[in-house]
Parts: C-alpha cells; structure tokens; sequence
C-alpha cells in the first residue's frame, strides 16, 4: 500500500489519482495513433472525446458511490468532493461515460456506436491501471484467504485476495481482445456489446472473493446484480446491433 507518494506544504500527492492519470494519459497516446490509423474518429476529436467520458465517467463513478453510502456522506458532506481517498463505483462511471459519449457524439455529428467502439479497448486499459490505483489506495480489497498471494493492508489483520489484481489482470486481458476484435468487427456496435458482456462476466466471478460489500440482495452484492443487468444489455445489444439496427 502506497496511498500517498509525496507530500508538499499543504498538497499530498496521491498515488490513486496519480495511477489514473498515467491510465488516461497513455489511452489518449494509443488512441490517437489508432484513430490516426484507422481515419475514425477524427483524429483532433480524440482529446475531446477522452476528455468528455473521463470527466462524465468520473462525476458517474462518484454519484453512484454517494447515493451507495449517503448515510455516510450525509454526515460528512465535506468528504464528498474528496475523491483522492477512493471512493467510486466503475458501474455508475460507465453508464456516464457512455451517456456522455452519446451527448459528445451527437453534438459533433459523429455516430455513437462507432465512437463507443473505438473507445471500448481503452476504457478497459484505464481501468485495468485504475484498479492498480485501488491496490495502492488499500480500498476493493477481497475476502480472508490463506493463499501464498494472500495480502495484509494496515486497516486488516488477516491475508485477503488481492482482488485489485484480479481485475486489473482481467482487464488487461480484455482489453487486448478488444483491440483484435475492433480490428476483425463484423458490425457496429459489436465491440461494444462484447465489452459488456464480458467484462459483466468478469465481474460477476470476481465479486465472489471481494470483501468490501457488506449488503447483498438475494445472495448476490450490490456489483453482481449490476453485473447481471449489463450482461443482459450485453446481449441485448449485440443481438439488436447484429441485425443492422446499430449502424447510426
């Protein structure tokens, strides 16, 4: 654990905010070159549209996260603004994100599917380097194990999976297969159904060794009943994209 990497006077700098932004800052790199490659989207429209899903996704992520802990926050709302402790939930930041995806691209007349496509591969690039960010922060962490990997954070006394690495791990490997399948897609709007269906997946199988929910609704945490409901969108969309309807 390495919450705080310097501090200077007043200003800390914190390693979560700094891994994300090191996540960010290279998607934009290889996203440029992509779009530079491919001729979609415009390549001066990248920084713009990073910026518009990071800053949407980001609002998204903490919203869900304060609506989650209210009780919390309702007697601590000066804590709300301080998203460098942690504190966000990737399910809520994705549905911002594509929300914003959507306003950006219609504003600027590009298709949405088609933007939501290339953007796929390096949404899970960031977050796979977001989830690193987590392990330094000492927050998602998974449940009491006696595995030889098993990790002790200050706050616990006992080894527990270092769930932060599964999922990193997992989205660096999606995000892999995401950059083969843009470059094979057979329709619009595959790429993006494939992401949510399988990072839905991954989700789910992970949320089994995670420690940190406490509340859970027929045997299932509050991520594995989101997950569920994206792998059905998942299907969804792909199925309704398939057939020709996704081409806008």
């Amino acid at each position: 654990m390495l919450p705080e990497i310097a501090s200077v006077g007043p200003f800390t700098i914190h390693s979560y905010g700094v891994v994300i932004a090191l996540g960010v800052l290279l998607s934009l790199f290889l996203m440029t070159k992509a779009a530079k490659k491919e001729g979609f989207p415009p390549a001066e429209k990248v920084f713009d549209l990073v910026f518009v899903v990071v800053l949407s996704g980001f609002v998204g992520a903490r919203l869900f996260y304060i609506l989650q802990e209210w009780p919390w926050y309702r007697e601590h709302p000066w804590e709300i603004v301080q998203i460098w402790k942690g504190g966000l939930v990737y399910y809520g930041g994705m549905t911002a994100s594509f929300l914003g995806c959507f306003i950006y691209a219609r504003l600027v007349r590009l298709p949405f599917l088609a933007s939501a496509d290339f953007m796929m591969p390096y949404i899970a690039l960031t977050h796979a380097l977001g989830r690193v960010g987590c392990f330094l922060n000492g927050c998602c962490y998974g449940k009491v194990t006696s595995l030889p990997w098993g990790v002790i954070f200050p706050a616990l006394s006992d080894p527990v999976h270092p769930t932060q690495f599964y999922e990193a791990i997992f989205n660096l490997g999606l995000f892999g297969f995401l950059v083969w399948l843009y470059a094979r897609r057979r329709f619009t709007g595959e790429v993006v159904s494939v992401y949510l269906f399988y990072y839905s997946t991954g989700r789910f199988l992970i949320e089994f060794w995670c420690g940190d929910q406490a509340f859970r609704f027929l045997g299932l945490t509050t991520h594995q009943g989101l997950s569920v409901f994206f792998i059905a969108t998942g299907l969804m969309v792909y199925r309704i994209c398939r057939h020709g309807r996704g081409r806008r």
